[in-house]
């Protein structure tokens, strides 16, 4: 009889465990700086800016990393939070115009900084160059091929914003990137 109360537990509940460390009761991501990977990279090419200049529009999308589960966030463990996706606010990557293409647009080099940052915090190089006595960065664009799985330490606060139906809507935002000095790049999961 014990051999089919035992099968009859398996089948009719097994364990159920309730851990309140992990219980966010629907709380959004807290702001705060978290250890996270990119995700993906999306790119809006070419967009006007003001009128006056040429940009392309980096956003990513990071996961927050198993190493944040020993960090807390008010009353609410880190662990909690692990695997969530996180998206940023747009990195501009302000660029030379074409002329031929856009006549009337100036260059915005010194607007980069957020691009720059960017990069530092994802420890992709940029190439120093000496031009006019100065120097200068030239930054690289940008592949979610490149950037998939790079670790960074994300600045994550919530950002305010009206919907189309004149709704207040508040979403956890990274509007910065640091670098993790030991964190390692995180490999692409294989679907099989």
């Amino acid at each position: 009889m014990s051999g089919i109360d035992s099968i009859l537990g398996e089948v009719s509940g097994g364990g159920a465990f309730y851990d309140p460390a992990l219980d966010t009761g629907g709380v959004m991501l807290p702001e705060g700086d978290y250890y996270a990977h990119v995700k993906e990279v999306s790119i809006k090419e070419n967009v006007v800016v003001k009128s006056k200049f040429l940009s392309d529009i980096y956003n990513l999308t990071f996961t927050v990393a198993k190493e944040n589960a020993d960090n807390s966030y008010g009353d609410i463990s880190g662990i909690a939070f692990v695997g969530k996706d996180i998206k940023s606010k747009g990195f501009f990557r302000f660029k030379t115009p074409d002329k031929s293409k856009y006549p009337n647009l100036s260059e915005n080099a010194g607007s980069n900084k957020g691009f720059m940052s960017l990069l530092d915090g994802l420890s992709i190089p940029s190439n120093k160059r000496e031009v006019d006595g100065r120097t200068l960065f030239e930054l690289p664009m940008l592949s979610s091929v490149e950037a998939d799985g790079l670790p960074a330490i994300v600045k994550v606060v919530h950002d305010k914003w009206v919907n189309r139906d004149g709704e207040d809507v508040t979403t956890p935002k990274v509007v910065a990137i640091y670098n993790w000095k030991t964190g390692v790049k995180k490999e692409a999961e294989l679907p099989f």
